[in-house]
Parts: structure tokens; C-alpha cells; sequence
């Protein structure tokens, strides 16, 4: 049986993947996060921050356009003809995952969704800047929830044909480009380290086109 395959997401700073919304009395702007209070990072933006990043850099991969067009689809293609799919990458679903789910639904003094929520992330205040002056802009003062730097994510690969060398090379190039990604990420936030199945050095040796 093929091991599945995922991206590891490791945030080495402060991350706010937004919900577009805030959460009444708490944060004006809000983290994506699942019913049990984990945070996660939707699939659809995970995929596009990878295209975003091959784009930028295919110029230099000429030969890997056929691929790339496989594995990212063509340009503004409505039907999704890619051979790759990405799921939300979650926290793992290994002992925390466990852990918390037991937490919250032992009939004994059980932790809510929220206590879990808060304990992986932290809040953030921010303000504009008046541009003549440089101080605070009035009522531009916001609270922003951030998932705390150290979390680590997997996002599921679901491939509808087995991935070539060219193919897996390709998506390697795009994790290891991919550096930052949410709220605030041009403002020292968001700056994150992706890699296929958590190892790092296996992932540079694929886009270097050398391991399998």
C-alpha cells in the first residue's frame, strides 16, 4: 500500500490565517479553526499560495511546464484539471489530536472548544499610522488572533493519477519557496516552513530532481 503523503506546515512565527470575520467581545479578526478548537489552514489557500509561488519562478523550470501545468493546472482553469489535491492542514491526527477530542467529551469537568483555542494561540493588537505624523490613526485599533509559532499542520496530498519524478519535483520547488502565508505575513508575521511528509532534507533532494 503507497504511504500517503502530506505538507507539513511549520509556523516559525506568529500566523494569523484568517476567517474573514471576528468573534464577538474577543477579536475583531478572527483564526480559522476547527469544532475543536484547533486551528487550521484551509486547503484551497494552501494551493494557491503554491501556485503563487511556482508563478514567480517558472521562468527558471522550463522544463518542468508540462508538469507544473499537472500538477497546479493551467491558468485559469475553471474545471480543476490538476492530478493534485490538497486537504486543510490540520494539527496531526496523532496523540494531541486524540488528547483533545477525549478532553472535550469525557463526562468529568470536560475542556471546551475555547480553552483549546487559546491555549494554541494568542492575540494580537494593531493599529494604523497616521501618515503625516506617524502616530495611531483614531478607531484604527484592532485585535487579531494569531496561532503561536512551533504549531505544526499537515495538509493531506489526494493525487487522481500516481505523481513522476517531474511531478513531485515541481511541488517540492513550490514548498520550499513558499516562506509565508497569512494575515501580516509582509510585517515579520506568517513566515512558515513547508516540506513533503515533515522531511526537509528529502524535500530539497526532490527539487533538486534527485531522490523518488
Amino acid at each position: 500500500m503507497r504511504q500517503k503523503q502530506f505538507i507539513q506546515v511549520e509556523l516559525l512565527s506568529d500566523s494569523t490565517f484568517s476567517k474573514g470575520e471576528g468573534t464577538a467581545g474577543a477579536v475583531d479578526i478572527e483564526i480559522e479553526h476547527d469544532n475543536l478548537g484547533l486551528p487550521f489552514l484551509g486547503g484551497k489557500t494552501l494551493q494557491g499560495l503554491l501556485r503563487d509561488s511556482w508563478l514567480s519562478m517558472q521562468g527558471c523550470f522550463l522544463e518542468l511546464a508540462e508538469a507544473s501545468e499537472r500538477v497546479f493546472g493551467l491558468k485559469a482553469d475553471m474545471k480543476k484539471g490538476s492530478i493534485l489535491w490538497i486537504g486543510n492542514a490540520i494539527v496531526a491526527e496523532d496523540d494531541t489530536r486524540i488528547w483533545v477530542e477525549a478532553a472535550e467529551r469525557r463526562g468529568s469537568h470536560p475542556l471546551s472548544w475555547q480553552a483549546i483555542l487559546e491555549a494554541l494561540t494568542d492575540i494580537r493588537q494593531q493599529t494604523s499610522e497616521e501618515r503625516k505624523t506617524g502616530a495611531p490613526a483614531k478607531t484604527t485599533l484592532r485585535s487579531i488572533r494569531v496561532a503561536i509559532r512551533g504549531l505544526r499542520l499537515q495538509a493531506p496530498l489526494f493525487w487522481t493519477a500516481a505523481p513522476g519524478s517531474d511531478d513531485l519535483r515541481c511541488l517540492s520547488l513550490a514548498l520550499l519557496a513558499t516562506r509565508h502565508a497569512g494575515l501580516s505575513r509582509n510585517r515579520g508575521r506568517g513566515h512558515i516552513l513547508l516540506s513533503l511528509n515533515g522531511d526537509l532534507e528529502k524535500t530539497r533532494q526532490l527539487a533538486r530532481g534527485g531522490a523518488k
